[in-house]
This record gives C-alpha cells, structure tokens and sequence, in this order.
C-alpha cells in the first residue's frame, strides 16, 4: 500500500491523539495537544499524517531548528504494522527534511524498545553515542498559546501643520517614491526589517494573497524613503475610511538609517502627503513594545494622543519573533530629544 502523508487538519487532533496512544507514545508528562498545537504553529515544524479510507493511520513530527533535523511521534497503526508501511512515514520525513536542506536528521529512542532500534538501524538510521539531557519548563506556554498584552496609544492631527517644508539632511542624496504598488516581497523586505525590533506581527501572518490585496488598494499609499541609492525606511497612508479620516498605518526607519538624521524628514514630508486631498483628519498609534520615544516624536510632529488602550497580540513566535521584552509603556508628554530617535508607529 501507498501511503500520501499531508499536514495534520483540525478534525485529525482527536484521531492522531488515538493513534499515540494506541502505539505507546504518550507519556504522563507530555501533553500531546499542546504537541501538535506546537508543531503546527512552529515556523519550522510539521506533524504530517496519512489516511486510508478517511481514518488517519500514520504519523511523523518533523521539525528543524537551524542545526539539527529531528523526528518525533513516529507511528503507524498497531493494526497495519504487518503492511510495513514504517519505511513510507519514515521516507515522508527524510523527504520533508531534503526538501528545506536540512543536512542531519536525528531522532530518540527509549533504550527498552528494541524493536524500534532494531528498526531504524535496518533502514539506515546510526545510533550515536550521545547522552541526553533535558529540563522540563513549566511556565512555558506553547507556541501559538500565548499572547502579548500591550498598551496603544492613539493620537490625532486635525490641522496641516503650519510649518516650512521640510529638507532632506545635507550630504545625502535622498529621493521619495511611491510604490505603485510594491511587490509583496518588497513589502515584506520592508514591513520584516523596519518592525524586527518593535513585534510588527500582522502583517507576517498575513497569506501572501491577502497582504496583496491589501496593498495593491489605491486608496492604500506606500512611501519608501532611499538614502544614496539604498531603501531606508517607509510610510503607509491609508486612504480608505470615509470622510476624510486618514491613517498613518506604518512609518519606520530601517535599522542602519536611525540616527543619521532622516526621521524627522520622512516623517513630516509623509504628514504633507496625507494631508493633500480632502483629509479632514489624520490618526496614528504606536505601543509600548515601540521605543520609549516615539510618543514624543510624534507629538513634536503635531500629533495629540486622544485614546489609549489595551490589545492583545497573537503569539509573536508564530511569525519568528521572540517574545517581547517589556519596555517602558510610552508617556502622552514631549520627550525633549533629538529627531533621529524616530521609531515605528505599529499597527
């Protein structure tokens, strides 16, 4: 028999579950639900599975951690072992580990169960003399489990400014462009490298369509600042609220351009954007996972906070970030510091 193995489906869970259980996988102090809902939210990570007449009879965890390969939840239905349809999960896994150049695989068995050693040395798999240590974290949620609490700030321009235009520092060569729209690789260049620091999340779980249709809006305008030939940081004005009522809905600097002097250029020429056109109103937030600064920045470029609020965020390691290290929650008053310090206001 051949067996097609997939990415495990919600209506699975309750029937791989089963099926561990049944072949003597699960222990005490493992949760496998919290297993699988690990695996799947994982970035690198998948528990893939095969059916046989709409009932699921095999399985493989495969996960890479940016050394090691590594297999777990090796199983097949008690009641088809004779099928030998072991060599086909473990094939599913070895192609699964190949495909995303992994170099080195490994896996761990119990030293009681002979048969699965006996197993994996037939099919090619060296036992290795290494000794296992471990330590169990129990106030560890699982990733995809837990969330980030945060307080947002919003703030509000209900005039243009009264200002000069603003100027580009001197010595540099600067151009301003819309892209019309950018590509969604582009994009995410932009989005992943500006938000790294800040746990910009959204718009990384976002599905490459979705984001797409998100920025290819024309009422949506993407801003990217270069500085002598190379993208230093970006806007986003959001256009598609009626009345008037425009949003700031991303702004940042990429890392090498904070401190060079262009913060507080980019950030009034985008304010002169969105106020052309009949805007009657225009609105930011930003975070306390943003620097401790920004509020004031903003402030200093004629923003006013009007709202303040709790949100939770979903699991930040769902898209490859760390959890966050708390900061200092951002102050509705001026901090008296230079422009360079310009931060991303994070939607």
């Amino acid at each position: 028999m051949s067996l097609t193995f997939r990415p495990i489906r919600d209506q699975d869970v309750d029937s791989v579950v089963d099926l561990w259980r049944r072949c003597d996988l699960t222990v005490s102090y493992n949760d496998p639900h919290r297993d699988i809902e690990s695996a799947r939210r994982a970035p690198d990570s998948d528990l893939l599975v095969a059916e046989v007449l709409g009932k699921v009879i095999a399985s493989v965890m495969v996960g890479y951690d940016g050394h090691r390969g590594w297999l777990y939840y090796v199983a097949v239905d008690p009641d088809r072992r004779r099928e030998r349809l072991g060599l086909q999960v473990m094939e599913a896994a070895e192609d699964w580990m190949k495909a995303r150049g992994v170099p080195k695989a490994m896996l761990m068995v119990r030293p009681t169960n002979q048969q699965a050693l006996g197993f994996y040395a037939k099919i090619g798999w060296n036992e290795m003399p290494t000794h296992v240590h471990s330590k169990t974290f129990d106030d560890v949620p699982a990733i995809g489990l837990g969330t980030v609490d945060t307080v947002v700030t919003s703030l509000e321009m209900l005039h243009r400014p009264t200002r000069p235009s603003p100027h580009p520092p001197g010595g540099m060569r600067t151009a301003l462009i819309r892209a019309e729209p950018p590509t969604v690789s582009f994009y995410r260049y932009l989005y992943n490298t500006v938000g790294a620091d800040w746990t910009w999340i959204s718009r990384r779980l976002m599905a490459d369509a979705d984001l797409l249709g998100h920025i290819a809006d024309p009422a949506v305008e993407v801003y990217v600042l270069y500085v002598d030939g190379a993208p230093a940081g970006y806007g986003e004005i959001d256009r598609r609220q009626s009345g008037g009522d425009v949003e700031l809905a991303y702004f940042g600097l990429l890392p090498d351009f904070i401190g060079r002097g262009v913060g507080r250029y980019l950030l009034d020429t985008i304010v002169d954007i969105a106020w052309t056109g009949p805007t009657r109103r225009l609105w930011v937030h930003t975070c306390d996972l943003d620097h401790p600064r920004a509020i004031g920045t903003y402030q200093r470029a004629g923003f006013q906070p009007f709202d303040q609020y709790i949100e939770t965020l979903p699991d930040p390691r769902l898209a490859g970030l760390p959890m966050p290290k708390r900061r200092p929650a951002p102050s509705d008053t001026v901090v008296a510091s230079g422009d360079d310090s310009v931060t991303p206001i994070r939607r």
